[in-house]
């Protein structure tokens, strides 16, 4: 199992991208011609010495026999007398074998000193016996060798076939030559493409590695995360001028987020105290019975208005702190089923006065989890909220806990204007609004968000238009904590 999935790694990282396109476009070409090139030199080998042994042969025999016809016969008459001279001239005994026999082939005899008492009777003999040369080529019945021999018809002085003239070569040689060739020629091959391999792994290294590199940093970028690391490729190139400009960028918005944050710190703080004072006057106004029904409506305005900004004022400051990397959460035992409840239960009466009915599933049973109580209490808080803020009015909100294995799961549904398609993946994007036009910043469920992922949890939205929104909260359990309850 381990080794397939190395195999599927390395197939994966060999067959994606810039390799894939290689492969196909140099190495694939370069591989078939290398071996179409080496097949079609082998073929050309093969034919150049086959066509050069029945060269040789052929003009060995048609010497022999233009020997025989104009000197031999001519002299002597006698067939035999003939057959035995022209075997001993044969200056070429060391590299092939000649026989010569008459039309019966009771009469034969070989140049390798043996005498022949069975002529091996093939077609290229009994073609040279009707007056037409010709080659064969075959094994040798008595040996299994591989041979290939040419045979010509002998005329006498009153031009008729009198015998034959046989030409024989071996072709094991010849086999071993073109064997020790074809392997020099797949050695050569084969090293070009090991060259054109190692050549274009090491090129595409230099480039695949780097866009990696450049991938991974562009992707911790469009995260929010300015300092991911720097690109060390320091060749002169496109590809390393290329990482220095994305360097400097990665480096200008770093300080531009700096900047910014400072900003959204700076002027966060600032809006708490004037925001303080105004909800302490305007509570304070409210107590007052002297005021008329129109003035005590003003100050209910203003004192929910504060409490709104207030609440924005926070989000930022959670947001500035997420990106700065100073977002924490302290840990601690508690009873969040107990917490979501209360939260639940608060959350209601605010509902309420906007004729929305908020039902609670309390089938759970409390559980403990060790977390950051006031800040899950805020992911609860920002959840239950939009749930209001996209519900229409007689609508109903529903609000249950499901403990699955080693974890808990805080369910909450609306059945409100739901979210599209199109903006639900980046539906917890901080300032995300999409399409919605009701009020808020778009910071509150990417505050959430991050702080369930700082608990090891998840916060997941399921959501269609027109229909309704379900988001869950998943956070781990530890049966430890729960044992220590019990007891």
């Amino acid at each position: 199992m381990k080794q397939k999935k190395i195999f599927e790694k390395v197939k994966n990282s060999l067959m994606s991208g810039i390799t894939a396109r290689w492969v196909l476009s140099v190495f694939g070409p370069v591989f078939a011609v290398v071996v179409l090139f080496c097949i079609i030199l082998c073929v050309f080998i093969t034919n150049f010495y086959t066509a050069t042994v029945r060269s040789k042969l052929r003009a060995d025999a048609e010497n022999t026999a233009q020997y025989f016809e104009s000197f031999v016969y001519p002299e002597y008459r006698d067939f035999t007398t003939c057959a035995q001279l022209l075997v001993s001239d044969f200056n070429k005994k060391s590299m092939m074998e000649i026989q010569v026999s008459n039309l019966s082939g009771r009469i034969a005899f070989s140049s390798t000193g043996f005498a022949v008492t069975d002529l091996s009777v093939t077609p290229d003999v009994l073609s040279a016996r009707d007056g037409v040369s010709s080659f064969w080529s075959g094994r040798l019945e008595t040996t299994d060798e591989k041979i290939i021999s040419f045979s010509a018809p002998l005329y006498n002085t009153e031009s008729q076939v009198c015998g034959t003239v046989r030409v024989i070569s071996s072709l094991e040689n010849v086999d071993e030559m073109l064997l020790t060739i074809y392997v020099i020629i797949a050695v050569i091959g084969l090293l070009i493409i090991s060259l054109t391999a190692f050549s274009g792994i090491f090129f595409i290294k230099s480039i695949v590695i780097p866009v990696r590199q450049i991938n991974k940093i562009i992707q911790e970028i469009a995260k929010g995360n300015m300092n991911g690391g720097t690109l060390s490729h320091n060749s002169g190139d496109e590809i390393g001028q290329l990482c220095k400009n994305i360097n400097l960028m990665a480096s200008e918005l770093s300080d531009s987020q700096k900047v910014k944050n400072d900003f959204i710190s700076q002027i966060s703080h600032e809006l708490r105290t004037p925001i303080t004072a105004i909800r302490g006057w305007s509570e304070t106004m409210m107590a007052d019975d002297s005021l008329n029904d129109i003035s005590k409506r003003g100050v209910r305005i203003i004192n929910s208005e504060t409490e709104r900004l207030s609440k924005m004022v926070e989000e930022m400051l959670d947001m500035s702190r997420i990106q700065s990397g100073r977002l924490t959460v302290s840990l601690s035992p508690c009873d969040l089923v107990a917490e979501f409840e209360n939260t639940v239960f608060m959350m209601g009466e605010r509902a309420k006065g906007e004729n929305i009915l908020i039902s609670y599933d309390m089938s759970e049973d409390g559980c403990i989890v060790n977390c950051d109580k006031d800040r899950m209490k805020q992911v609860f808080f920002n959840i239950i909220d939009n749930a209001i803020k996209h519900s229409d009015a007689g609508s109903e909100i529903s609000a249950s806990t499901k403990r699955e294995n080693s974890s808990i799961k805080f369910i909450i549904e609306d059945f409100g204007a739901g979210i599209s398609k199109e903006d639900l993946p980046y539906i917890k994007e901080m300032f995300y609004k999409g399409s919605s036009q009701k009020r808020g910043s778009g910071i509150g469920l990417g505050v959430s968000d991050e702080i369930v992922r700082l608990h090891g949890g998840t916060l997941d939205i399921e959501s269609e238009l027109g229909i309704g929104t379900k988001v869950t909260v998943t956070l781990p359990v530890s049966e430890e904590l729960q044992g220590d309850n019990t007891d």
